[in-house]
């Protein structure tokens, strides 16, 4: 019986499903990556552009998401990830070696006892660098929200209203103390933020006009952060499908670390019973707080159309039941923290045993106490 049907009997031996019952059509990356260009074109594009920028930027959208991709792909090559996190047999080849001991400009250029030599390449190429090699219409969408220099409470009378620094903050407000009737003053509100201001607004009952501009401020900074948001996400998807089902969600895995995505993600889509590193991996996972109860697709990589249904299972389901590798079950990390167990808990029986001796001594000592006392 193969390891996934000793998997499947398992499972429906716990909970009572059959794999039928488990069967399902997972979520596709690449689907996930349409979504947010199609969100991206209506929040962010349609009415905004002409219809030759309509046209152009989702294009060009998608083309920044697939260079992010390709840039972790170069930061981080297949045998640099395999090196992190064992899956297949590795290349014998060090990516400082090929960037930097061993390339001839370098060579050319320094000495063979230049500091430039001990280089790491994944530091070297760091996300700094790399944003900042972005032409400005790319590296823009990696900026923090800016708000308008001011906003009106009231666009329509155009006179309480707010100075605003780039990052959101009061500087001056004037006329809001007139306009809420001496229930906020204008010198109150100097350095809170605008969310703040509109906090303070509600708590004390006095309501915005529908059209105000704080709160259309606040709405656009927060599209802002959901783009870049999307589009690293996005990145994060492409990386998992561009590697595919080894490397891919090692690669995101480490991506997702790095700029605070979902660890679930590349989870999910990792589970490949012929991976001999995936219980390693599942350690990786855990160990950066990801959840036992993730339910993960069993061979997303493997189906042979889109709409092919896989089953599921979930972390704990694959901790009871997947090799380390073919001569054992459990990790050296793992045999490692189960003797640390077993020392403590034997630690604990010795001091336990040595107690009730202890105690056993002082009851013998207070009898014999009595007995002589009896003879006196």
């Amino acid at each position: 019986m193969s390891l996934k049907e000793e998997l499947i009997k398992f499972r429906t031996r716990i909970t009572g499903n059959t794999e039928e019952d488990s069967m399902i059509t997972p979520i596709s990356l690449d689907d996930k990556v349409d979504e947010f260009i199609d969100w991206y074109f209506k929040n962010m594009v349609k009415g905004n552009y002409t219809d030759i920028g309509e046209y152009h930027f989702p294009r060009e959208m998608r083309d920044l998401i697939e260079k992010i991709a390709v840039w972790y792909e170069l930061r981080y090559p297949s045998y640099e990830i395999n090196r992190l996190m064992p899956g297949s047999g590795q290349e014998q080849i060090n990516v400082n070696d090929v960037m930097f001991r061993n390339n001839p400009y370098v060579n050319e250029l320094l000495d063979e006892n230049s500091d430039a030599k001990e280089l790491d390449w994944d530091e070297f190429y760091n996300t700094n660098v790399f944003i900042k090699s972005l032409p400005w219409e790319e590296r823009c969408y990696f900026s923090n929200p800016i708000y308008n220099d001011v906003v009106y409470l009231n666009p329509n009378s155009r006179t309480a209203h707010l100075h605003l620094t780039k990052n959101g903050f009061v500087e001056m407000a004037e006329d809001v103390t007139s306009y809420t009737y001496y229930e906020i003053k204008d010198e109150e509100l100097t350095g809170l933020n605008v969310r703040d201001v509109v906090k303070l607004f509600k708590d004390k009952g006095i309501e915005l006009p529908e059209n105000n501009e704080l709160e259309k401020a606040i709405k656009e900074a927060d599209k802002w952060i959901q783009q870049k948001e999307g589009i690293l996400d996005c990145a994060m998807y492409r990386i998992i499908e561009r590697g595919g089902n080894r490397i891919g969600p090692r690669r995101a895995f480490v991506f997702a670390k790095e700029f605070g995505r979902s660890i679930d993600i590349p989870m999910m889509y990792a589970v490949d019973f012929s991976d001999p590193g995936l219980r390693l991996f599942m350690n990786e996972y855990i160990k950066a707080g990801g959840s036992k109860d993730l339910k993960c697709y069993v061979g997303y990589f493997s189906r042979a159309s889109k709409n092919e249904k896989v089953y599921t299972t979930t972390i704990q389901d694959l901790i009871l039941t997947q090799n380390n590798n073919a001569a054992t079950f459990y990790t050296p990390e793992e045999h490692e923290l189960h003797q640390r167990i077993v020392n403590a808990i034997a630690s604990q029986v010795d001091h336990e045993s040595v107690r009730q001796e202890e105690v056993k001594q002082l009851r013998l000592e207070r009898k014999l106490e009595k007995s002589r006392n009896r003879q006196q």
